[in-house]
């Protein structure tokens, strides 16, 4: 891809406002995102501090902040990017007076890392694992730790059982020892920040000086603390924000990310002005059509259809497996037949199945080959991707949304570029699962 297309060009010129630009998988919204920042700082002479630009991954803030800076030759420390994390600890430490006051402490808090937060809860449920139920600690920490919404299912069997009661004691209890220790976790940064803008209108309006121009990437991530911090972020009316994401690739709902402020951006945002990108350049024709015929299963979604910018001459390949074993036999006749210098990744739902696979093919494949979690693909690509087990109890996975399961596989499955196997397992009655039928895989190699 040289030149923008005409979507990415109207969707990247530098002028004001709310703007949303729904991209599909390969259709370039990072460079899109990247030419607006570029174009704000040229023609429209706003100076690179002036700009905030929020991710939600280290990684991903600093491609973006080497991008825009060498797109607009600027210093990249100039440009305003981080995690929406990372944002409000410095807020919190740039208006540190103001922060200590409303907490009622004498001296900022120390960080405690993901790490350490898992270790001091864990601690907590071993210290007292009767009151859990007998359940294992490590299943009660991932309760303890969820952050999307549980069904109705499960809310009631913990309401019944007392669970819900002894894990709101548990919350209660690490809350206590923060306050002891002086200690703030990533949670704690978002809210101390929101309450720190709500509240104090000085360091609000500071703020607003501050950033001119406010960008989002991944924005189908978001959740919403991520979307109350926004709103504070820009004017009551007016202001300038860009953001850009996929509704179909929003795969994060356990986090807490929440797909509806995207496929409903104008009820959050109203006269937001919407752009979507179609067409993609990472992938052919064959596997182009497949994902799009898939996903549009979904009901809760966006509106578009993606084009392949490279055409035709792309391999789609449907093989069925009886159980793990034959499945990794598959997997190993499919590297085996493979040329020499492709980029290839296998995709699984859980590592459990990765950690199958990689011991039934040996010490053969590291070198040469991917192994992930479809999770862990998201923004990649490869020339060949074989997504194994594609089965009911897998995925779907029974204990995520069945919407959600299906952008996880469509992400998985726009990664290839030129190739794509899937792998779906037989049941019982000699049929694949439901992804399977839905992706047109027949009981038999096809």
């Amino acid at each position: 891809m040289s030149e923008l297309n005409r979507e990415q060009l109207r969707a990247s010129r530098a002028d004001t406002g709310v703007s949303l630009v729904i991209a599909g998988a390969g259709t370039g919204k990072t460079r899109t995102l990247v030419e607006k920042a570029t174009g704000v700082i040229r023609d429209l002479k706003m100076d690179p501090e002036g700009l905030l630009m929020l991710t939600f991954s280290r990684k991903a803030a600093g491609e973006l902040r080497e991008r825009v800076a060498a797109g607009a030759g600027v210093r990249a420390r100039a440009i305003g990017v981080g995690t929406f994390h990372s944002f409000c600890l410095d807020l919190l430490r740039r208006h540190e007076a103001a922060f200590l006051e409303q907490r009622g402490a004498s001296r900022f808090p120390a960080v405690i890392a993901a790490e350490e937060r898992e270790a001091v809860m864990r601690g907590l449920i071993q210290r007292e694992l009767p009151r859990f139920l007998g359940l294992p600690a490590g299943i009660v920490y991932g309760l303890a730790s969820g952050k999307g919404p549980l069904d109705p299912w499960k809310r009631d069997r913990l309401a019944k059982t007392g669970l819900a009661a002894q894990l709101s004691l548990l919350e209660r209890q690490f809350e206590e020892i923060k306050r002891e220790r002086n200690l703030i976790d990533y949670d704690d940064m978002m809210e101390c920040a929101l309450s720190l803008l709500a509240v104090d209108a000085r360091v609000r309006a500071e703020e607003l000086a501050r950033h001119r121009f406010v960008f989002v990437d991944e924005f189908q991530d978001v959740a919403e603390d991520n979307i109350r911090l926004l709103k504070l972020l820009l004017p009551d009316s007016g202001g300038n924000l860009f953001a850009v994401g996929d509704d179909w690739q929003s795969i994060y709902g356990f986090r807490g990310a929440d797909v509806g402020y995207i496929v409903r951006m104008r009820e959050h945002f109203p006269g937001v002005e919407v752009h979507r990108l179609d067409v993609n350049y990472r992938s052919r024709r064959e596997i182009v059509s497949l994902t799009n015929r898939f996903i549009r299963r979904n009901r809760f979604r966006t509106a578009k259809r993606l084009r392949s910018h490279r055409g035709k001459g792309g391999v789609v390949l449907f093989h069925v497996a009886r159980d793990f074993e034959r499945e990794a036999e598959i997997i190993q006749g499919i590297l085996a037949g493979l040329r020499e210098g492709l980029t290839v990744a296998v995709l699984y739902r859980n590592n459990w199945q990765g950690r199958y696979i990689r011991e039934r093919l040996g010490a053969d494949e590291p070198g040469r080959v991917s192994f992930m979690t479809m999770h862990a693909s998201k923004g990649l690509e490869f020339d060949c991707v074989i997504v194994a087990g594609i089965c009911d109890g897998v995925i779907p996975d029974p204990d995520s949304g069945i919407e959600e399961e299906r952008r996880l596989l469509y992400v998985a499955c726009t990664r290839a570029r030129d190739e794509l196997h899937i792998i779906a397992h037989l049941n019982e009655r000699e049929e694949v699962g439901r992804f399977g039928r839905e992706l047109g895989i027949q009981g038999e190699n096809n």
